[in-house]
């Protein structure tokens, strides 16, 4: 890049919308500004980025942007998976004089952001082999599930987008068969988001307190009017404080980790597994555990081939609006 442009990203979740603005000179970058909002305080895409840009009094020209969202792209479009809101590549260029405005998927966005992280962001739950095949997949759970496939070109990673989390949940043992029987009670399709989530967490606590009969504390029930459910029980579990909220994230960890597995028996021969998403990095001391690879290479006849992957979480949670500033520039 010969020349000066200032090029704006967005990672834009159900919970979170970050954006970041950077001013690029050849191979330099400069970090303009940043910042952090929460999606549900705003109506739309425009208002966060009106805000954002009057904030920071920025009057510059800004020749590209690109937007990682929660949901699938087509063309030029995107509708909000766990938000009320439709993002249109053309509306917004026109809206902020934008020249070039890409929207990606956001697992697309993680998958190359992870080569914008240092070693340090990461954590190795499984050391895997080496080997010929250089293929990764990215799966991550947080408002919703995400999962996209890093596919090795030769001299650069092609990244593929997938709506994985909306594929079906499937039970591993008998307890998991109880649940998704509850779950078919209400839902008509039982799709691993509704389980691999923060609405997830609390789904597989309830089913654990009405159908298994595990005591829920009084309390907890109580903070769970003013605090998110997801929340109280990550931190009750990993204090090991109650006993429903360290059966329910076992469980969760369970799902996690045979679907994680599944998802990369589609896409095998790889050679790594990145876990992102928001949930992981917050659970990682459970993470950590046998009980996510136990779970994540029994797969009967290729548990020896599960086993040779290796595994590692993203501790940065900002490492899909980084994915989307390194593309940012090249749209």
């Amino acid at each position: 890049m010969s020349k000066k442009t200032t090029v704006l990203a967005g990672d834009i979740g159900g919970t979170h919308t970050r954006l970041i603005l950077a001013e690029y000179n050849a191979n330099d970058r400069k970090i303009l500004c940043e910042e952090h909002y929460l999606s549900v305080d705003y109506t739309d895409l425009s208002k966060i980025i009106t805000d954002f840009l009057t904030k920071n009094k920025i009057n510059t020209e800004i020749n590209s942007a690109c937007f990682a969202v929660a949901g699938p792209v087509k063309s030029g479009e995107a509708s909000i998976t766990n938000l009320p809101w439709v993002i249109n590549e053309n509306q917004l260029g026109r809206e902020f004089n934008i020249a070039k405005v890409k929207l990606i998927n956001d697992f697309i966005a993680v998958a190359y952001g992870i080569f914008e992280l240092d070693k340090s962001d990461f954590m190795v739950l499984q050391n895997g082999e080496k080997s010929d095949n250089k293929d990764a997949a990215v799966v991550g759970a947080g408002t919703g599930l995400g999962a996209a496939h890093l596919v090795w070109q030769g001299d650069h990673y092609q990244a593929v987008s997938s709506e994985a989390g909306h594929a079906g949940f499937a039970p591993e043992n008998q307890l998991q068969c109880e649940l998704l029987t509850w779950m078919l009670q209400k839902h008509s399709h039982v799709s691993l988001e509704f389980l691999l989530s923060g609405k997830g967490l609390h789904r597989i606590y309830r089913f654990l307190h009405e159908v298994k009969h595990v005591a829920e504390s009084p309390a907890i029930h109580e903070e769970m009017k003013k605090v998110g459910a997801a929340q109280l029980i990550t931190g009750y579990a990993l204090s090991e404080k109650d006993e429903l909220c360290q059966q329910t994230l076992a469980i969760f960890i369970d799902i996690y980790a045979a679907a994680a597995g599944n998802i990369i028996l589609h896409y095998y021969p790889l050679t790594t597994l990145y876990i992102g998403g928001g949930i992981a990095p917050k659970i990682k001391n459970k993470m950590q555990g046998q009980r996510f690879i136990d779970a994540f290479t029994n797969k009967a006849a290729m548990t020896s081939n599960m086993e040779k992957i290796t595994v590692k979480l993203i501790c940065q949670d900002k490492v899909g609006l980084y994915g989307a500033l390194s593309l940012s520039r090249l749209y």
